[in-house]
């Protein structure tokens, strides 16, 4: 009996040190501190005429200086993915809610989204040392939109 006792706590300890040790830090979780400058986020959304059809929303990051093992990636946003692309003192990313055979910066809002955002919140993805990261930022302003008569223009 006794025997038996402590086979099976042995099991059980044995259980629970499996499970513990077995436990990832989730794919997609963020990271505490920034390693970027950012001074503002901002966003604008647009469609564009009945011929064309797309609706959508650039999105601004302005003043985003990566340290120097930091490559900038893609935003997530109202559950749209885009990359992002420098430009004059700014990361853009034009996202597409719904797609022209020209449009090649833009994913679908249909489908998997790997966040749970409030509808001013967004993230940044990056690469640092080969390894993808993520940070949240919590506030993404609004300004006016913009119509597009014939489609968004080419970058």
């Amino acid at each position: 009996m006794l025997n038996r006792k402590a086979s099976l706590k042995n099991t059980f300890v044995l259980l629970i040190l499996i499970s513990i040790f077995s436990c990832k830090p989730s794919k997609y979780a963020f990271q505490k501190e920034a390693p970027f400058q950012l001074t503002r986020a901002y966003f604008n959304n647009w469609t564009s005429g009945i011929k064309i059809g797309s609706t959508g929303l650039n999105i601004y990051f302005a003043n985003l200086i990566p340290a120097k093992n930091i490559t900038i990636d893609s935003v997530f946003f109202r559950r749209m993915k885009g990359k992002l692309k420098e430009g004059k003192g700014l990361y853009t990313s034009r996202l597409t809610k719904r797609l022209t055979n020209a449009e090649d910066n833009a994913l679908t809002t249909n489908g998997f989204f790997p966040f749970k955002l409030g509808n001013r919140e967004c993230v940044i993805s990056y690469l640092e040392h080969g390894v993808i990261k993520y940070f949240k930022v919590n506030y993404v302003e609004e300004k006016e939109g913009v119509y597009y008569l014939d489609g968004p223009p080419k970058d």
